[in-house]
């Protein structure tokens, strides 16, 4: 519905050229007084030139006119015209929605408050824009190697296949923001930016020689140089995050802290006593990230490359902002690790090896906001090396 609840506001109709304009207007008034309801029409004179004009007249004092359609027409035999509707309370004039008309063309506002945009056969125009008429179909190939232990994870960016690997780089321990479509980080899945609107996860389908659960990511930031023989606390500022957290921000809602391992490392045992220091998404700083001592939650005796350890954020915490700082506890003696911010996009549970699984995600699907960095990582089931394969669908909305 659109309200016109006071003497002072308008609807008006702004005409960019000297077409043919047509509108008609269909209210209900209701005297707030009496309650008395009264229907009223108006046919606007049709508009010939660049200019504003008054579609629907404010009510009467003590009324609320309530505008139930608005049909809005390019009649002109050959010049188009953007036509733009506007709300004013006599001080402030709102944009409700603009339409470019060609030549016969009409734009209607009915009482559910849609607004409809048809050609000059009647043929209602699809959403503005690319919508969803641009989804694209992004394929996915790994050749993974051996795992840790069962119930350990293992990120395949590192194995060959398409996208190619994926490394961390050498951004030193105060790390650096990934972005998706600069060349740093090509070897994560490649999504291009929208060109409008914004992109969206609605489908997976994964396949894969040996079972496995499946989680997608995005790594929103990651760092190097961390020293693995250092027990004591090693200093990192993280920075700034780019605004790809659930809510499209830098506050790193919904996010959460992950250690990888770039090149294997020896360690005599099984190791829960890492912790990591950080400023929650709220940004409550002095947090710590710990890890439990079970099978899936610690660092492996000795973890292979690729191995991915995600850690518990303290208890009431939504999600990562910055992390200042790493503690090893117990020496990693060999290897390589880096640590990393990340959003989690999907799930999907593979059940019958080479035959493929989908995912179906519900309108409008899960956002992936520009520069997503987006991994494949699985919660083994065996320690078999295995061949991976899936596609995404991505939606431009």
């Amino acid at each position: 519905m659109l309200n016109l609840a006071s003497t002072s506001d308008i609807v008006q109709v702004v005409t960019s050229a000297a077409a043919q304009v047509e509108v008609h207007a269909s209210w209900v008034d209701l005297n707030t007084s009496t309650g008395a309801i009264t229907p009223g029409r108006t046919n606007t004179p049709a508009i010939t030139t660049a200019t504003t004009t008054t579609a629907v007249a404010a009510p009467a004092a003590s009324t609320v006119r309530n505008v139930k359609h608005l049909n809005v027409t390019n009649d002109h035999a050959s010049a188009s015209c953007t036509v733009t509707v506007e709300h004013t309370d006599g001080t402030n004039n709102v944009e409700l929605m603009a339409f470019t008309l060609l030549p016969g063309e009409n734009m209607i506002f009915n009482e559910e408050g849609r607004w409809v945009h048809r050609d000059a056969q009647g043929a209602e125009y699809p959403p503005s824009g690319l919508g969803s008429y641009n989804g694209r179909s992004i394929g996915f190939m790994k050749s993974g190697t051996a795992s840790d232990a069962i119930g350990y994870w293992y990120c395949t960016s590192k194995d060959a296949g398409f996208p190619g690997a994926w490394a961390p780089g050498t951004p030193g321990v105060n790390g650096r923001n990934t972005d998706g479509t600069n060349s740093a980080d090509y070897g994560c899945f490649p999504i291009a930016n929208p060109t409008t609107g914004g992109n969206y996860l609605t489908e997976v389908n994964m396949a894969a020689s040996v079972n496995h659960t499946h989680v997608l990511f995005d790594c929103l930031w990651v760092n190097s140089g961390l020293v693995v023989t250092t027990t004591t606390a090693q200093t990192i500022a993280s920075g700034t995050l780019p605004a790809r957290d659930i809510n499209g921000t830098t506050n790193g809602e919904g996010c959460g802290i992950a250690l990888l391992f770039v090149a294997a490392s020896t360690l005599a045992a099984v190791g829960s006593n890492l912790t990591v220091n950080y400023t929650n998404s709220d940004g409550t700083a002095g947090r710590t990230a710990t890890l439990s001592a079970i099978v899936g939650s610690q660092v492996p005796a000795t973890p292979v490359v690729g191995t991915l350890v995600w850690f518990n954020l303290q208890a009431g915490d939504r999600g990562v902002r910055s992390i200042q700082g790493i503690t090893l506890g117990t020496s990693m003696l060999t290897g390589t690790i880096s640590l990393m911010i990340t959003r989690d996009i999907a799930t999907i549970g593979t059940t019958i090896p080479n035959v493929n699984a989908q995912k179906i995600i519900g309108t409008p699907g899960i956002r992936l906001y520009n520069g997503t960095c987006l991994l494949h990582s699985v919660l083994t089931s065996a320690t078999t090396a295995t061949f991976f394969a899936g596609e995404l669908v991505v939606m431009e909305k």
